[in-house]
């Protein structure tokens, strides 16, 4: 989910232009089913799927938010670059993940001045790729509304999410929220008890549900935008990064 602040900027502009590296082909066979959505095209949906992006292959982070919606700009149809990353085209997010070191402050002052342009995603996966960090949502199909998935959208879509985790195989998994949280852990936890831990030095990694017969660490963190806590996500996402 997003919220609605926008920099735009133009980006049509550039349609032929192309992230590298390769996605693993693993990963893109993956990527082309959920593509394939039977509900989304029953549903009529015109809004595209944002899949995943940053490092491919054994990250030490793998970030979980739960869906993107029309705020995401890469989900329009005339959007020119590719669709992997959550927030496109919300300055707010892009500016919390450089305030905790895993963007660069350049990029974002390019964005507050000129607006969102294509080749930031570039810039993105790079840094993501040097911080060693991955990110996709629970539930890759764009919603036209900001209201979480439905719990029957987000059990047909566990197993090929499972599958994508397998492939990218991190050594943890940090869920973004309540919802992701509970879904990778089974558990219905209080993220504030969590900021409390870090008080304590108390806080410590769970064990995820079984993801294709796997248990990976998951590390919980607040919502960062719209009805999150920002400033509760950030002490907490750099308790993550400075202690795991």
């Amino acid at each position: 989910m997003t919220c609605p602040e926008h920099a735009e900027g133009n980006p049509t502009s550039s349609a032929s232009w192309e992230m590298t590296p390769k996605i693993p082909r693993q990963l893109q066979d993956l990527f082309n089913g959920f593509d394939n959505c039977d509900r989304c095209r029953r549903e009529a949906n015109p809004l595209k799927h944002i899949l995943g992006g940053g490092l491919f292959k054994n990250p030490k982070y793998l970030f979980l938010f739960i869906n993107p919606t029309r705020q995401n700009i890469s989900s329009h149809e005339k959007y020119g670059g590719n669709r992997r990353y959550p927030f496109i085209g919300v300055r707010s997010f892009w500016k919390l993940m450089a305030g905790v070191g895993i963007i660069e402050d350049d990029i974002i002052k390019d964005i507050y001045a000129f607006g969102w342009r294509i080749e930031h995603e570039k810039i993105i996966e790079e840094n993501l790729r040097k911080k060693s960090v991955y990110i996709t949502n629970l539930v890759k199909c764009a919603q036209s509304h900001p209201n979480n998935p439905s719990s029957e959208i987000i059990s047909e879509e566990l197993k090929s999410l499972g599958e994508e985790i397998k492939i990218i195989n991190p050594k943890y998994i940090v869920t973004f929220g309540k919802l992701p949280t509970k879904v990778m852990t089974g558990l219905d936890l209080k993220l504030a008890d969590y900021l409390g831990a870090i008080e304590t030095n108390d806080y410590v990694p769970l064990k995820s549900v079984d993801i294709a017969g796997r248990q990976f660490n998951v590390l919980p963190c607040y919502f960062p935008v719209g009805r999150g806590n920002r400033t509760g996500a950030i002490r907490m996402l750099r308790f993550i990064t400075d202690n795991f």
